[in-house]
């Protein structure tokens, strides 16, 4: 195989057009000339070195970091998958705070590795992974179909009501709220507006710390830097993957002087490839290079290109119940009697050479493509969409 732009090759030669990018990391599209020639150097320069030992490399990806984020959120370190950054969080989050509570949101999910796997909605009935603490579990915001059953807009947020309760005196002593200001894995859920400041509000009153798990948004993938910033709030703690890296494996936990602060004395947090000079070249040279070409601004853009398009077809095609997202990030729902055709739209997609996902349990179209994708590549995927829904 081999990959240029948004589109691959198979072992045959066939090209596909990939509306993934990866698994959601390759936000640069394949072969990016900047990153390619930034892996060059620092691998023939120096990739690892240890973690004790300070490397300008990782000095200029703080830098680079520093010039997207709030000023508060100063304090980070560099590690490898955004199941291990989950995995630091929250230990971080429980040293702070000396509490060992979670809130978690349904539908939602954390990572592969297994405290952050136990808390997604995956690993709840999985019989290999060990009992966790105390977990608390909120409903999806599924405004369309609200688990309370009231109509949008409401008023307080009845699907955060046990989080309330929690903030009132209930039991319980909460150390996080980890919450994906997207719901990636749920089924491209947006919560409504209001949402996520009403949700760090909650969460202080608890005393907890509010995690932005943003492995799948952060970095320009919602049309913003972070996808808290569409919320109006700074998160206690931040976890970022996936396009810090490109398409190779780099993380990131970042948070505030106060966290860190009461962290030190602590927590011990140490691991191979941790602080890599490798992970600070790459992760330097992918802000620099989503800042210089605009990449963010265009992930608002083809977006918002690509939402109106999915609209069109659903109001051509009325069992596609919902379209939603944000950014580069997009989910296309089926009505609920015909989710088990999307199955069969998925097949047809990939026969005409073009790359998305579905899952039949959320029955759930999901498009999350390379931010440099084309009007014109949009618009070829537009016409074999609809092309496969008329074969149904």
């Amino acid at each position: 195989m081999r990959g240029q732009g948004c589109t691959v090759w198979d072992a045959t030669g066939r090209p596909y057009l990939d509306l993934l990018a990866g698994t959601w990391c390759n936000v640069l599209g394949y072969g990016h000339p900047r990153w390619v020639e930034a892996i060059q150097r620092q691998t023939a320069k120096l990739a690892h070195v240890g973690a004790h030992f300070p490397t300008e490399e990782v000095d200029e990806a703080l830098s680079k970091l520093g010039e997207i984020l709030p000023p508060a959120l100063n304090r980070a370190v560099f590690l490898n998958t955004g199941s291990e950054a989950v995995e630091l969080a929250l230990k971080m989050a429980r040293t702070a705070t000396g509490a060992d509570g979670i809130v978690v949101i349904e539908k939602g999910y954390y990572g592969a590795t297994t405290y952050a796997l136990s808390l997604s909605e995956a690993g709840r009935a999985a019989p290999y992974l060990p009992r966790l603490g105390t977990v608390h579990r909120l409903p999806a915001p599924t405004c369309r179909r609200c688990p309370a059953g009231r109509s949008w807009p409401c008023d307080g947020f009845a699907c955060l009501d046990h989080l309330r309760t929690l903030a009132n005196g209930g039991k319980g002593r909460i150390a996080a709220v980890l919450y994906e200001p997207v719901m990636a894995v749920g089924g491209v859920i947006v919560p409504p507006p209001g949402y996520g400041v009403r949700l760090h509000e909650l969460a202080t009153r608890c005393g907890a710390l509010l995690i932005a798990e943003e492995v799948t948004t952060g970095l320009g993938r919602t049309g913003r830097w972070f996808g808290f910033e569409h919320d109006g709030l700074v998160p206690d703690i931040l976890v970022i993957g996936k396009a810090i890296g490109a398409g190779l494996p780099v993380s990131a936990v970042v948070t505030t002087q106060a966290v860190e602060a009461e962290c030190q004395p602590i927590l011990r947090h140490v691991q191979s490839h941790q602080n890599d000079p490798f992970s600070g070249r790459i992760a330097a040279t992918v802000i620099s290079i989503l800042q210089e070409e605009h990449l963010v601004q265009r992930a608002a853009e083809q977006g918002a290109y690509l939402l109106k398009g999915l609209k069109e077809l659903s109001s051509k095609y009325a069992w596609l119940w919902d379209v939603r997202g944000r950014g580069l990030m997009l989910g296309v729902e089926l009505e609920g009697k015909r989710a088990a055709e999307g199955t069969a739209t998925f097949r047809r997609l990939l026969d005409r050479g073009f790359i998305v996902d579905y899952k039949p349990q959320t029955a759930t179209f999901r498009l999350f493509p390379p931010y440099v994708i084309s009007t014109q590549e949009i618009d070829r995927f537009l016409a074999a969409f609809e092309d496969a829904l008329r074969a149904q």
